[in-house]
């Protein structure tokens, strides 16, 4: 590696993370949900210490995050001779799966239907699952979603319908400043890294790895905090572009085989 094609990782290292204060553990979830999509995906110790070293990350936090995730039942782990190698469990796998529709889903479709959910001042709402399951707070007790009414929602009062257009009152109250500010941060980062793919930086197989690591775990930790009631779904915001800019980056980055990347591994 030129010591030119070296700084300009290091550049793109260090815009993406800067997106955030990420977790190991956090991180280790992305590069499986990314390159080992499979039941059968195994990815070895060296690999894992390979990619999380160009990250930044240490060692022992890398142990201290496997053992989480195999804690937690995210991973299994099986021994090939010295050699750990490590995939998604079973949970892991669903985990993902319903999460890679919203990471790497070019666009977004507009809900044909939505329902409102209005409750009393006495009752007590479990705001956390309405969140989980795609609902938004509007104001103190109401909330919108789309699609079918959640299961146990016989307390509330529900209101079902079409709505041609979001109002300008119900855009303000999805489009918070957090969430806009995090998707036009992650742009800005999003438009170095372009700008320095474009001055002719070719990356490695295992550089290309680390970077669209980078680039779906800062897109991830914005995107599953939305529900379906996306910011996309509001006319002026950065959401969509962003969406846009992670899809190009994405395929202009292949996703490398696990076995191309073991090779240069060992």
């Amino acid at each position: 590696m030129t010591d030119v094609s070296q700084q300009s990782f290091e550049h793109i290292v260090q815009e993406l993370t800067g997106c955030g204060s990420s977790r190991t553990w956090s991180i280790l979830v992305t590069i499986f949900g990314d390159l080992a999509q499979s039941p059968n995906d195994e990815i070895s110790g060296p690999l894992l210490s390979t990619l999380t070293k160009m990250i930044g990350i240490k060692p022992q936090a890398m142990r201290v995050a496997l053992h989480r995730l195999r804690r937690d039942g995210w991973i299994m782990t099986e021994k090939s001779g010295r050699t750990s190698k490590y995939r998604l469990s079973e949970f892991g796998l669903s985990q993902s799966k319903i999460a890679s529709p919203h990471i790497y889903g070019r666009t977004v479709k507009v809900p044909e239907r939505w329902h409102i959910l209005v409750a009393t001042p006495e009752m007590v709402v479990d705001e956390k699952n309405l969140v989980i399951h795609g609902y938004r707070k509007l104001i103190s007790g109401v909330y919108i979603g789309s699609g079918a009414t959640l299961q146990d929602a016989d307390d509330f009062l529900v209101i079902e319908g079409k709505l041609a257009s979001l109002p300008k009152w119900l855009q303000t109250s999805i489009a918070d400043t957090a969430s806009i500010e995090g998707y036009s941060k992650l742009m800005r980062i999003l438009e170095v890294v372009k700008q320095v793919l474009n001055a002719g930086y070719v990356p490695t197989i295992t550089e290309t790895a680390v970077i669209r690591t980078l680039i779906v775990h800062g897109w991830r930790r914005i995107v599953l905090r939305q529900p379906d009631l996306s910011l996309e779904l509001v006319s002026e915001n950065p959401s969509a572009w962003c969406r846009e800019t992670v899809w190009q980056l994405l395929e202009r980055l292949e996703r490398p085989t696990i076995a191309a990347l073991e090779a240069t591994a060992n």
